[in-house]
């Protein structure tokens, strides 16, 4: 596993379509929503109504609402960084990324495998003793391409 990078970033608003899940509902693909989430951002023409697309129209996975820490329920938004002022196409959802301080994991690689594996690595780094706590607040991941995903951990 690389090193990941510190980083302080600013906040950020994304649009788009949300899901809650846990971990352990992800592992098994009978109960897995993340999947049938992805799906309906790919196939769904609401998407594409996304107004004023940001940092390039690269598609942003949003993780918050945590009920406690990856153990247990989520969200997930995937979309787009937008404006906050612009208006929201019916049938999406918004969330504000508050500013926060960051470890950046870099999945690389044929996905969604990279990512499956580069997530278990962040699991067991912060299972580490002297390990930075987790936030808990907003992680996010950016997909840079189809190969390249930036994974942005909160930490306290």
């Amino acid at each position: 596993m690389q090193k990941p990078v510190s980083s302080r970033e600013n906040g950020f608003y994304v649009v788009g379509m949300e899901t809650r899940t846990t971990n352990a509902a992800e592992a098994d693909p009978a109960t897995a929503k993340i999947p049938a989430l992805w799906e309906r951002v790919r196939s769904d023409p609401l998407m594409e109504q996304t107004p004023k697309r940001m940092a390039k129209g690269k598609l942003f996975g949003v993780y918050y609402n945590y009920e406690s820490d990856e153990n247990g329920a989520y969200s997930l938004l995937v979309g787009y960084q937008v404006n906050p002022a612009d208006e929201l196409p019916a049938g999406l959802k918004g969330v504000t990324v508050d500013d926060g301080r960051y470890l950046v994991f870099t999945a690389e690689g044929e996905m969604p495998g990279a990512l499956t594996q580069t997530w278990k690595e962040i699991w067991e780094y912060f299972r580490q003793p002297n390990a930075p706590k987790r936030a808990f607040s907003y992680d996010y991941e950016i997909y840079e391409s189809f190969t390249k995903v930036s994974v942005y951990i909160a930490i306290r």
